[in-house]
């Protein structure tokens, strides 16, 4: 059976305000760059520094990430705050066996979920040799080596507890740490990383 990947259409108007919301990482074709934005309703969030700190709504929220000539980016989301505590000149803890503590997730955010762990990471990204990834299913590509994919938060699955909480449910502040490597072994585990965020989000009613 053929591989179908998903393209999005979309009107020049919207491209070039796409492009433009990711200047700093396209501007340079080979650069190997990551660009992550949080949306909820009109809002959208940049995470330009290495820590962002931020209050949602108790409602659904999306996660774009921009993949510049990179496979893709781990992604730690907890409730403890043991490893959003590194700093940004610390090792990552369990940086080296990063391959081996990813959890598998829905092909396309079937569920619309974040996995929250507090030992595992997840790993979103995109491989064309595949038909499949983590992302929602729609893909948006921009030029050789470029793309935008998005995640769609409804809801967190909790590993421990192999609980689902709607957001609307969640009563307490949400840590993400992100790393995305540069290269790697002989094995094909990582040895070097290029880029590091860090994201707090705590939460208010909707009618706040």
């Amino acid at each position: 059976m053929a591989r179908s990947i998903c393209f999005m259409s979309l009107p020049g108007k919207s491209l070039v305000v796409l492009l433009l919301l990711f200047v700093p990482a396209v501007f340079f074709a080979q650069q190997k760059d990551i660009s992550i934005r949080v949306v909820q309703d009109d809002a959208a969030h940049q995470l330009n520094e290495f820590e962002t700190h931020l209050v949602l709504k108790r409602e659904g929220f999306k996660i774009q990430v921009l993949l510049s000539n990179v496979e893709g980016v781990y992604v730690f989301a907890s409730f403890g705050d043991s490893v959003y505590k590194t700093g940004q000149n610390e090792p990552v803890p369990g940086f080296n066996n990063l391959p081996n503590m990813a959890m598998a997730e829905e092909e396309f955010n079937k569920n619309k979920e974040m996995i929250i762990s507090d030992g595992g990471w997840s790993y979103w990204f995109y491989d064309p040799e595949l038909n499949w990834h983590r992302f929602n299913k729609k893909l948006v590509f921009l030029d050789s080596g470029k793309l935008v994919g998005v995640k769609s938060i409804k809801q967190l699955y909790l590993v421990t507890d192999k609980e689902e909480v709607k957001v609307k449910d969640i009563d307490r502040p949400l840590y993400l740490f992100f790393v995305a490597v540069a290269e790697e072994d002989e094995k094909g585990m990582p040895v070097k990383e290029f880029i590091r965020k860090k994201l707090m989000i705590e939460w208010k009613n909707g009618d706040d």
